[in-house]
């Protein structure tokens, strides 16, 4: 057998950590991504949420808005996210979009 350098030996036992740490760091960026993706879709809102979307959108400054914004904050922003997201994709209002998912398509 042959006698390795010991320095060979780490520079190449260096080299594969780098290649695994980039390996590992491209896995968790995809999966970042994905799961992003996966909020988006299942954000989508339902035929009743995309009606009180449309009047939730009519609505002026009122307190009754404001209410709803206190109560479903959350919701509501996750519904305009995947809104926003198909608006971008497909070229049309949210308006526009809300109508199709009450008419069932979208």
């Amino acid at each position: 057998m042959t006698k390795i350098d010991s320095k060979v030996l780490l520079e190449g036992v260096g080299n594969d950590f780098k290649i695994l740490v980039d390996d590992v760091i491209g896995v968790i960026q995809t999966i970042q991504e994905d799961v992003e993706n996966l909020k988006t879709k299942t954000s989508k809102p339902n035929k009743a949420a995309a009606k009180a979307l449309l009047e939730y959108i009519a609505m002026e400054d009122c307190s009754a808005k404001e209410n709803m914004e206190a109560l479903y904050n959350k919701e509501i922003k996750q519904y305009f996210k995947w809104i926003d997201a198909y608006c971008e994709e497909h070229g049309c209002s949210q308006e526009q979009t809300l109508n199709l998912i009450i008419k069932g398509e979208a």
